[in-house]
Formats: structure tokens, C-alpha cells, sequence
């Protein structure tokens, strides 16, 4: 660990993890996030006891090689995972940049310098989904790109053993306060559109005519001001935004109106909760220590989770 003088400054993202379970219509059983977190260990575990080759995905986009390098399950759905990543390709003449000797080339366009990413993961508490924060590492891998790996090790995971079910991770940005401070810009707000998840709303606002299964996960709800020029109570749009860090039912706030010059509008979904901790880092290769980085991410996610 490194001391207080050698600390690295990272920047940190904030999103919401949710895993769904595919089945069949006729399967009545429940969504029970104890059984999905138990799942999710599982796959983790599986994925990890592959040999190095087995457990490597390619982004062939971003050339790049990706693989789960270790993980600690501590219990309750909580998870501090590390994956490892290598951009091949990239073969250049070497200078010592001190002498200014010349090193010539000593990669193969195959080789890459391995690169750490973190995952934290914490259950949301009183939640069906999970907190995380990303480490955002310009040389490592985008949260997109984890969430991929970890889709395509669930797929692995079903088709090489018994499970019964089918599951695919997701994530939604946190939004950041910023989005409350934002809307100081506007002018006049005319209109909120919520966007929330079907199985929020009521049942018999949804079974019309037993056609669920034809209406999308997510259902948009627009709200508009009873009149031109009328404006929302001062609290709704803080309301709706506490409603959507608490219990999860609302996915996407947007508000939309006018400001001094032209339209305004402002949305969760474009705006990340973001923060920088300061974490020891390896002497040898200038990486932040996995052990200092977890522990202030818990840090953080403690004060957010809910």
C-alpha cells in the first residue's frame, strides 16, 4: 500500500447493476435477488477456476483481450471483482527517456501490458439491484465492456452446466446532483417525462386484455403543467429524483421546457454521479493498489447506499 505522498488520484463512476432472469410464461415462481446474487457467485466462481485462455474475451473493436483476474464474494451480495485487460497491436520503437538510447522494437504485435480495472459491488438495501463503482482507467476497460464479459461468461456459464435459468446483467447510470443544480438553467419547465419499470406500475393499470407481454420493460409517463406558463411545486422534481435513488422503480427522469435562449432540457441519464479518491499505488508498475482501492470505494458507496 502506498503512503499519503504516492497516492494516485482516480476518478470514480457511480452505477446501478441489475441482473434479470429470463423464463417462460407458464413459470410462476418469483424474482428473489437472494437467489440471484447466489447465481451470480456461482458464475463468478465457475469463470475463475477456467484457465487463463478459457476465461479471455476479445474486443476485437478496441483491440483488446479482457479476463476476469480475481474476485472476493463478501457475502450479501456484496463483491470487489478485478479484471484484467491487454491492448495487443500496438508494436512501436522504444526510447529510454531519460538517455534518450534508443530500445528499438521489443514487441510482438500480439503482446500488451496487462491493466487493471475495479468493480465494486454493493447490494442496494431494500433493493432488487446492486450499487457499483468503476474504475475509470483510460488504459483498462469501459464499464460497457465489463458488463459484455460478464453477459457472455452467464451464457458460458448456462450452456456448460445445469442451470435452469437464463440471466443478463445490466446497468443504469446514477445520476448525479448536478442534474437538481441544472435545472436553475430553465426558465420554465412545461413537461417530466418518468421512465420507469413495467412491473412497477399497477396490475390493473397493465393487464389490459392480457397483453403484457406486448408492452416494453420500461413505460414512459409524461407529465405536463395544467397550463401555458404554470409551473411544477418547487419539491416535485427533488421528490421524483429521492424516489429514484431510494426504491428503484423510477429509471429516468427528463424535464423539459424553455431558458433565456431557446429550449431546455435536462435528463438523469446524461449526467453521472462521479467522484475522485485518492488510493496508494504499485511502485513497480504505477497501478492502483487493488486492497486501498476497495476500501475507499466502500467508502463512498456507503454514503449512497440506501
Amino acid at each position: 500500500m502506498g503512503t499519503q505522498e504516492n497516492d494516485k488520484k482516480v476518478l470514480i463512476y457511480f452505477y446501478y447493476l441489475a441482473i434479470t432472469r429470463q423464463k417462460e410464461a407458464s413459470d410462476t415462481s418469483t424474482y428473489d435477488i437472494a437467489q440471484i446474487t447466489n447465481v451470480f457467485s456461482k458464475m463468478l466462481e465457475y469463470t475463475l477456476k477456467k484457465s487463463l485462455k478459457d476465461r479471455r474475451q476479445e474486443l476485437t473493436f478496441a483491440e483488446k483481450v479482457v479476463w476476469l483476474d480475481s474476485f472476493e464474494d463478501m457475502g450479501n451480495g456484496d463483491y470487489n471483482i478485478t479484471f484484467k485487460s491487454a491492448k495487443y497491436n500496438h508494436v512501436r520503437n522504444e526510447i529510454n527517456t531519460e538517455t534518450m538510447e534508443p530500445l528499438g522494437t521489443r514487441k510482438q504485435w500480439r503482446d500488451g501490458d496487462e491493466e487493471k480495472t475495479h468493480l465494486c459491488i454493493r447490494l442496494a438495501q431494500g433493493q432488487q439491484r446492486y450499487l457499483a463503482v468503476h474504475e475509470s482507467n483510460y488504459y483498462g476497460i469501459t464499464i460497457n465492456c465489463i458488463i459484455n464479459y460478464l453477459n457472455e461468461c452467464f451464457k458460458r456459464f448456462n450452456e456448460e452446466t445445469e442451470e435452469q435459468y437464463h440471466y443478463e446483467v445490466s446497468y443504469e447510470i446514477m445520476p448525479g446532483d448536478d442534474f437538481l443544480t441544472s435545472l436553475k438553467e430553465a426558465k420554465t419547465i412545461s413537461a417530466l417525462t418518468l421512465t420507469v419499470y413495467k412491473d412497477s406500475l399497477p396490475n390493473e393499470f397493465m393487464l389490459f386484455a392480457g397483453r403484457t407481454s406486448d408492452i416494453a420493460d420500461d413505460v414512459e409517463i409524461r407529465i405536463k403543467t395544467p397550463k401555458k406558463g404554470g409551473k411544477f411545486p418547487d419539491n416535485l422534481i427533488k421528490a421524483y429524483y429521492e424516489a429514484m435513488q431510494g426504491d428503484g422503480r423510477i429509471k429516468r427522469i427528463k424535464a423539459s421546457g424553455s431558458k433565456k435562449h431557446g429550449s431546455f432540457e435536462a435528463s438523469t441519464d446524461l449526467i453521472k454521479m462521479k467522484n475522485f479518491i485518492s488510493v496508494g499505488r504499485l511502485s513497480t508498475t504505477d497501478e492502483v493498489d487493488s486492497y486501498d482501492f476497495f476500501k475507499k470505494a466502500q467508502e463512498f458507496i456507503e454514503t449512497n447506499r440506501r
